[in-house]
């Protein structure tokens, strides 16, 4: 009996990103990870499906997903192929708050164009010194009066880089108070931009993640929501669709992982006795112990994506928790895929090393699993937050 019953429009979204990690993603996965080369083949594969509008609603052009389908096409793609999930991922948390809060000059400007796939977006939040604080900027804007100044506006690990077209973007103004920050869209065409350093990840090779610098000036019209909104406006329509996305992507590689453990045991047979490998209870148990894992996981982050679906998020403690259950669930499905591969899963290039590899992001990228235990230990104990 199946866990979940998806409607028939979510089928759909699913049926096209299953066709598109078969065909474009999985063919390419080891070489743009061998490589570290950004996937753009496959964007412009999603571009030509519509994807990259995925949850923009239909009459500004784009798919009108629901949350839980994005996910769950996030989670195919990064089965496929972490790296370019991740990318994806980035563009549609971007897109989230550009869509919600545009006004109808942005929907023209950015919303449709995105909606069309003609724009790559990213997010442009964490800063270099504040490490898993991202609640702490230190970039600053000026006020002027018809525009805004950026003037060194330095954000460390920008996915996606050079190869985005539009970045969503918090910063401080001058004049502001601690935490009173002001959202942006940063056209790379029109402002001075630079990449502040390659990048050369253990995993995730291939998602093109730099630091970059931005400066120039801002028309009024690239702000998103009201000055200082960030907690108002911004965070309620950013925050919990950033982080059950970040959960399908690690909850997707943890099932690539888990797949390609099952096709080995079924596969492989010891030469001098015949006996397979998936006669073997100590492997039976391994392998329902990850599914197990998978299972409970998916139950949480499908649940938790139904509960933003409906804007029934009063409380963070579930969208954050879904975020550390993906994580660990990753490491711990590509840690026991790789032990059970054994010396095969060692040897040089194959997908359980990238796997492997990719799935050690998830509990460093900010916010660290860290920070997400303690702020649900302190819910819990009615303690401050920061």
């Amino acid at each position: 009996m199946p866990l979940f019953d998806p409607t028939l429009e979510q089928r759909r979204f699913v049926a096209i990103a299953e066709d598109l990690a078969e065909n474009q993603l999985r063919p390419r996965a080891d070489e743009v990870d061998a490589t570290a080369v950004f996937p753009k083949e496959n964007f412009d594969a999603f571009a030509k499906a519509g994807l990259l509008g995925l949850r923009i609603p239909e009459n500004l052009g784009g798919m009108g997903a629901d949350v839980l389908s994005a996910v769950m096409v996030i989670e195919r793609l990064a089965r496929a192929c972490g790296s370019t999930g991740m990318c994806f991922k980035m563009h549609c948390e971007s897109t989230e708050p550009m869509w919600r809060l545009a006004t109808a000059e942005q929907n023209e400007r950015f919303v449709k164009p995105i909606a069309a796939g003609e724009r790559i977006t990213t997010t442009a939040i964490a800063e270099t010194g504040t490490g898993s604080h991202t609640w702490s900027l230190q970039s600053s804007v000026t006020r002027n009066e018809e525009s805004y100044e950026l003037s060194n506006v330095r954000k460390g690990w920008v996915t996606s880089s050079e190869h985005a077209d539009l970045y969503f973007t918090p910063a401080m103004l001058d004049d502001a108070g601690p935490g009173q920050f002001t959202s942006f869209v940063l056209e790379k065409n029109a402002v001075d931009w630079s990449i502040d350093g390659p990048w050369n990840g253990l995993g995730m090779r291939a998602n093109a993640s730099s630091p970059m610098t931005f400066s120039g000036t801002l028309p009024q019209g690239n702000r998103l929501g009201g000055e200082s909104a960030w907690q108002t406006e911004v965070l309620p329509v950013f925050m919990p669709f950033s982080m059950i996305t970040f959960a399908a992507v690690y909850l997707g590689i943890a099932e690539g992982a888990y797949a390609t453990c099952v096709d080995h045991v079924t596969g492989r047979a010891y030469g001098d006795t015949g006996s397979k490998l998936a006669e073997i209870d100590g492997i039976q148990r391994y392998i329902g112990e990850m599914r197990i894992a998978l299972d409970r996981t998916r139950a949480l982050v499908y649940a938790v994506a139904d509960l933003i679906e409906r804007n029934d998020i009063a409380d963070p403690a579930p969208f954050i928790e879904s975020v550390c259950a993906a994580d660990e669930t990753a490491l711990f499905v590509t840690r026991t895929a790789m032990n059970v591969g054994g010396g095969r899963s060692y040897g040089g290039q194959n997908a359980l090393g990238r796997y492997l590899r990719d799935a050690q992001a998830g509990s460093v990228m900010a916010p660290t699993d860290d920070i997400i235990k303690l702020r649900v230990g302190r819910m819990q104990l009615g303690q401050p937050q920061f």
